[in-house]
């Protein structure tokens, strides 16, 4: 069996649940009046058109990036940052939503095969063409993934991983 630095585990439970969290938030856009958001299928749109796979290869990609975000977190962001966990995570958690509403979302509208070939409207700046609520869940999801990195890398050491 693979034997795994102790902080590579924990990066990739961090990363993992963080995602799963993201996730779970960003499903329930409807309920906030934001359109349906299968964050996952975009992703995977990338690699194919073929919708199931595509959906399957987006969030695959979407648990490394969100396994990736939490070991960059957890090296060189979490101890430079001041303040008690819940400071530090909200930090996190809006400059991750920046960067995705500023340059993020503006790529995607470049490189999607959906947009391109007219098959989903290109999000645009801080998601514009999908209205305001669309923006909020994104943010309302980022916050939580960089609160749920900042919880366990804080208290990392009560933890059995």
């Amino acid at each position: 069996m693979l034997k795994l630095p102790h902080h590579l585990n924990r990066a990739i439970i961090m990363g993992i649940l963080g995602t799963i969290l993201f996730e779970a938030l960003v499903a329930s856009a409807p309920m906030m009046g934001a359109p349906v958001l299968n964050v996952a299928l975009w992703d995977g749109s990338l690699f194919t058109l073929n919708l199931r796979l595509a959906t399957i290869l987006g969030f695959g990609l979407e648990l490394l990036l969100g396994t990736i975000l939490a070991y960059i977190y957890q090296h060189w962001i979490g101890w430079r940052l001041q303040g008690p966990f819940w400071q530090k995570g909200l930090v996190f958690g809006i400059s991750l939503w920046v960067l995705l509403m500023v340059f993020g979302l503006p790529l995607f509208d470049r490189i999607s095969p959906l947009v391109n070939n007219g098959l989903m409207l290109a999000p645009g700046l801080f998601a514009k063409r999908f209205g305001l609520s669309t923006a909020l869940t994104f943010l309302l999801a980022l916050l939580a993934f960089g609160l749920s990195l900042s919880y366990f890398d804080d208290h990392a050491k009560s933890f059995p991983f």
